[in-house]
């Protein structure tokens, strides 16, 4: 029982930080730093945002802590306030800067933990890695459902057809699309749910 009030307590005491953590996070992608990809603005507004709900809305769902879920989803791809998705320090610029303002906003090492070294770091499932917490799971699942319900996928295969050919736009997003559907989703109700999403985007690149 007291274990319990006192994860409630900590709870109600971090909702604060993830306000202020929140207002920061929008104004470093309102900051317009001249290296970043022209599509960072969209990605603030249209993809941080989004996954941010619905991580938010999972970890109420299934039990995971709501703020780490949702401080997670703000800042998992933290870095595009700066530089480039392709450009090859972009991950670790992204749990750098996280990890900078976890510490900023009083969370605890634990906290950090969780959100960095777990969440954010094997939120795009590559190879073997996957995340471990519940929070990173969710972190993982919103992220493809931003990915499948958004026009993200138009934004994408926009700003990487400025530097590719068609070919390789369509390699891409298939292989991502796989990814999103197969790998980073851990719930099986969401991902039956998205599944018509995938299907029609998959359609359209395999043409």
């Amino acid at each position: 029982m007291l274990k319990r009030l006192k994860g409630f307590f900590d709870i109600v005491k971090s909702m604060g930080n993830i306000e202020q953590l929140e207002v920061k996070i929008k104004a470093l992608y309102a900051s317009n730093e001249p290296n970043r990809a022209e599509w960072a603005n969209w990605l603030g507004d249209n993809h941080v945002l989004v996954v941010a709900d619905y991580a938010t809305g999972m970890a109420l769902k299934h039990g995971a802590n709501p703020v780490l879920s949702r401080a997670a989803a703000l800042l998992h791809d933290i870095a595009d306030v700066r530089m480039k998705r392709n450009n090859k320090g972009h991950a670790e610029e992204s749990l750098r800067i996280a990890r900078g303002l976890m510490n900023d906003f009083d969370f605890s090492e634990e906290d950090t933990t969780i959100v960095v070294d777990d969440a954010i770091r094997f939120h795009s499932c590559h190879g073997q890695e996957r995340p471990s917490s519940m929070e990173g799971k969710i972190l993982s699942t919103s992220d493809s459902l931003a990915h499948l319900k958004t026009d993200f996928y138009i934004f994408a295969t926009w700003a990487l057809g400025r530097e590719s050919s068609l070919e390789e736009v369509k390699s891409w997003t298939l292989k991502k699309l796989e990814r999103d559907l197969n790998t980073k989703i851990f719930f099986d109700n969401v991902r039956e749910d998205v599944r018509p999403d995938y299907e029609a985007i998959k359609k359209l690149f395999s043409r």
